[in-house]
């Protein structure tokens, strides 16, 4: 269970919200990741747009591009930062 804070997933998140995910699952473009922050200790919840070897680009949902602190601001992160994954009750 994963609960979620701030608004950088809107509409398809909402802050507050508990949502389940799993660590048994091969990441695919579209699902939504539990990732580890690059720069930060912090935990992020972002959609997986692109993967590409071993770097995946991750996205928040909110359509403010001031909303979400992504790839769009840190680039790419490693596949090894994926924590978890949410799937299947949040499509793209």
């Amino acid at each position: 269970m994963v609960r979620v804070h701030g608004d950088s997933m809107w509409p398809t998140l909402k802050d507050g919200q508990v949502v389940n995910a799993t660590s048994d699952v091969e990441p695919i473009v579209g699902d939504i990741a539990v990732v580890s922050h690059p720069l930060k200790k912090a935990i992020l919840i972002k959609r997986i747009k692109l993967i590409s070897h071993d770097e995946i680009f991750i996205e928040g949902d909110n359509p403010d591009p001031l909303g979400s602190e992504d790839s769009h601001n840190f680039g790419p992160v490693s596949a090894s930062s994926i924590i978890a994954i949410i799937r299947h009750e949040y499509p793209l």
